[in-house]
C-alpha cells in the first residue's frame, strides 16, 4: 500500500507497530531514534511515525528537519506520546497518539490518513 518510515526508540514497541503495518500491506522502513529516521528518510515516503522522546533527535526535531528536504512538507506525520506534545510537535502533527495504545488503532490511524478519511487533526487514542 505505502511506505511508511517509523521511529521509536523502544525496540519492543518498535517491532510490534512495524509487524501490524507490514501484515496491513504496508513497507516499513525502521529508526531506533530521531537521527536514524532522518539518515534513512527517502522522497517517496507516504507517511512518518514518531515517537516523541528519543534520544539523539526528538521526534519534533528529526520531522523539522524531514520537511526541509524537497517534496516532504506536505507527508502526513503520526507522533506517539506518553507526555503532552511541546508546541513544536502539536504544529507538525496530523494525528497524535496518547502511549499506550492499542497497536491496530495506528494501522487504522493509518489507512485514515492515507484514504483522507481522518475526522479530526489530532486524535488521542489511549487505552480504556
Amino acid at each position: 500500500m505505502a511506505k511508511i518510515l517509523l521511529a521509536e526508540d523502544e525496540a519492543v514497541i518498535r517491532m510490534l507497530l512495524v509487524e501490524m503495518l507490514v501484515d496491513d500491506g504496508h513497507q516499513v522502513i525502521e529508526a531506533a531514534d530521531g537521527a536514524q529516521a532522518l539518515a534513512l528518510l527517502e522522497a517517496d515516503v507516504a507517511v512518518l511515525i514518531s515517537d516523541v522522546m528519543m534520544p539523539r533527535l526528538t521526534g519534533d526535531e528529526w520531522v523539522t528537519a524531514a520537511r526541509g528536504r524537497p517534496g516532504m512538507d506536505m507527508v502526513p506525520v503520526v507522533f506517539m506520546s506518553a507526555l503532552p506534545l511541546p508546541p513544536a510537535a502539536k504544529a507538525l502533527a496530523t494525528a497524535v497518539l496518547q502511549k499506550p495504545f492499542r497497536p491496530t488503532v495506528l494501522v487504522k490511524l493509518v489507512q485514515e490518513i492515507l484514504t483522507g478519511d481522518t475526522q479530526t487533526p489530532h486524535a488521542g487514542s489511549a487505552l480504556p
